[in-house]
């Protein structure tokens, strides 16, 4: 038998992916990124010192923000939960982000003017997002994106409505006894049945059931939904339910009050007895969700073939740290808040209040 004739084709030569050469070159980007975000955060840190003592007072001293003490961990073991998705990618600096600080540098500074700490904690909060998502970039922020925005919970915001709240529960109650045909008499907060008088306080607004509610509303939505339809349908339940139950638990105490025919006997407690009904409110809630639960959307967790190494995209996100840095620095320095543009600022404040009557 003929041996068969050598090929006369041009033989082509295949690159074979250097797999260790991919991870070496994702690690460098990994531990480049991790250190300017540990950088960045002692920065953040320092330059936004009173507002995050002013939310640990708040979080200690009001039963309203006492979960505040669960957001970080439960955002941190979200992101542990996505470890693989988000180390299979690889993080890629951003500069828009930082050109997107700057009006909210002014945002901090006219809150600071107007001594709103709220306003200068929602806006140090979104400064450190635009941060987070300048270091890492859309890919690996998509990823963690949930874990990331649920820290604004950390912001004891929200006392505003109190008044809102409280005239709610007075009217509901009021509503509710003329329904049963108790003969009741109502002066805005005070509500007087035969034998008692009640007040309805800023205790019993309800304030402390409902940021409780929406913050766990919120993480049940996204750990049991996977469209935002039915996630921004159960936050707004959460939202209406504990408002709607904390008026029937001030009209059930006021009930109490009348059979009772003593207002001291029919509120003793009533705080202990509220955390425990809307315990059970918060768990109907649950199983009320449970039926039209979604399976949650899952990532690629395939390492993915690491580009060639950019200085480029180093060079980018050192500028995006440091332009950020310098910016949160300036922003909270003495020359911009007690210097000429801190006097700006509240001349400029000034000018509105003079002009809108205020």
């Amino acid at each position: 038998m003929p041996p068969k004739p050598l090929s006369t084709e041009p033989m082509s030569i295949v690159a074979i992916p250097d797999a260790g050469a991919a991870r070496s070159v994702g690690r460098r980007e990994w531990i480049t990124a991790l250190s300017f975000l540990a950088i960045g955060a002692l920065v953040f840190g320092y330059a936004f010192r009173d507002e995050i003592a002013h939310a640990i007072t708040v979080w200690n001293d009001s039963t309203a923000y006492n979960h505040c003490y669960l957001i970080l961990p439960i955002s941190l073991y979200l992101i542990w939960e996505r470890r693989r998705a988000v180390i299979a990618r690889e993080p890629r600096g951003l500069l828009w982000p930082i050109l997107a600080m700057a009006p909210l540098a002014f945002a901090w500074l006219a809150a600071a003017e107007a001594h709103i700490m709220e306003g200068r904690q929602l806006a140090a909060m979104t400064l450190f997002e635009l941060f987070l998502l300048a270091i890492l970039g859309i890919s690996v922020w998509r990823v963690i994106a949930f874990a990331l925005v649920y820290l604004y919970f950390l912001v004891p915001a929200g006392a505003f409505i109190t008044p809102a709240l409280q005239d709610f529960a007075a009217r509901f109650a009021v509503r509710g006894l003329e329904i049963l045909t108790i003969p009741v008499y109502s002066n805005g907060m005070e509500i007087e049945v035969p034998g008692a008088r009640f007040t309805v306080a800023e205790a019993c607004a309800g304030l402390r059931f409902l940021i409780a509610s929406v913050a766990l509303g919120t993480l049940y939505g996204y750990m049991m939904y996977r469209d935002w339809g039915r996630r921004a349908a159960f936050i707004v339940v959460s939202i209406v339910v504990p408002i709607i139950a904390n008026g029937f638990r001030v009209l059930g105490i006021v009930i109490l009050g009348y059979w009772l025919g003593d207002a001291k006997a029919a509120i003793a407690d009533h705080l202990i007895y509220g955390w425990v009904f809307f315990s059970m409110v918060s768990l109907i809630l649950i199983l009320l969700g449970l039926p039209f639960r979604q399976a949650t959307t899952s990532f690629d967790e395939t390492p993915r073939p690491a580009p060639r190494e950019s200085p480029a995209a180093r060079l980018r996100m050192a500028g995006a740290a440091i332009g950020a840095m310098v910016l949160v620095c300036l922003l909270t320095s003495a020359w911009v808040t007690d210097g000429p543009i801190g006097s700006m600022m509240a001349r400029a404040l000034g000018g509105i209040k003079h002009s809108s009557g205020l």
